[in-house]
């Protein structure tokens, strides 16, 4: 599916001493399959922007098109945005049935889905997640922080979407929930779908993303490739940006003299690097 951001304008509290311009003529598209990652410092419209992508908000002015289709002008505008499923920050707070199965079920039955493909959407879902069965006849709020982030997910991914955006998935979440949710947005990923993560984490958005947009200021300052937009290391800085912490490091190793490739953003490709550049000193030597 085809999502495609056609210079789109958002404004707060047009027409008065309060208004902002959060979102600034922005333009790009999205392919299928993509992973992208949207990073920015706090306010420059990361949130916003993916709010109009299934039509929570609409824009001042530009477009959001499905397939071709705009989808605030569309007459099946719900159709249309039941393809791209927006999970929030901290989710789990949307949580509110009696038990979780119930919970994920919502989505489909809302979408006039029998009760039996409800059911079976929402235990696909839950599989998906790695919640085991004997959470789902539990409430949502007995569960772990992380079970009911998981929860929150399934309950989305229970309608099927086509593109899945995730407002900061891990936010709040210990290393070890942080490392589980976002293994299982991979392979979320890995199975099909699209999706589209805004992320303060550089590391994460390094280790997991194939594209990354860079918001400053409610415009789009950069896109592109990790190794790329990850390269520019000077300019993310002086947009409050901590590059990931291997993008930093080979910075320091070039800066004090050793011959290191601008493109590195990786642990993993660090140490390759650096392994490279030692089995050469040694056939030198």
């Amino acid at each position: 599916m085809g999502l495609d951001v056609r210079h789109l304008t958002y404004v707060y509290n047009p027409g008065t001493p309060f208004e902002t311009k959060a979102v600034d003529d922005v333009s790009f598209e999205v392919h299928d399959g993509e992973f992208i990652g949207i990073i920015g410092h706090t306010g420059s419209g990361k949130s916003t922007l993916i709010q109009h992508f299934n039509a929570l908000i609409e824009p001042t002015s530009g477009s959001v098109l499905v397939d071709g289709e705009d989808i605030f002008a569309s007459k099946s505008r719900a159709a249309l945005r039941r393809r791209v499923g927006l999970v929030f920050q901290y989710p789990e707070y949307q949580l509110f049935e009696e038990t979780v199965l119930k919970d994920v079920c919502f989505g489909p039955k809302n979408m006039g889905k029998a009760e039996g493909e409800c059911a079976s959407a929402a235990r696909e879902a839950l599989r998906l997640v790695g919640l085991n069965e004997d959470t789902w006849e539990k409430s949502p709020f007995e569960l772990s922080g992380g079970q009911q982030r998981r929860a929150a997910l399934a309950g989305v991914l229970a309608m099927q979407p086509e593109v899945l955006i995730l407002d900061e998935p891990a936010a709040g979440l210990d290393p070890s929930g942080r490392k589980e949710i976002l293994d299982i947005i991979k392979r979320i990923h890995l199975k099909g779908t699209t999706v589209i993560m805004v992320s303060h984490s550089m590391d994460d958005v390094a280790r997991l993303c194939g594209r990354i947009i860079v918001m400053e200021k409610g415009r789009k300052a950069m896109d592109g490739t990790p190794a790329e937009v990850f390269s520019r290391v000077e300019e993310l800085e002086k947009m409050g940006l901590k590059p990931p912490s291997a993008a930093l490091l080979a910075k320091r190793l070039k800066a004090r003299g050793t011959d290191i490739d601008d493109s590195v953003y990786t642990l993993a490709g660090l140490i390759d690097e650096l392994k490279n550049k030692l089995g050469g000193i040694k056939q030198g030597a």
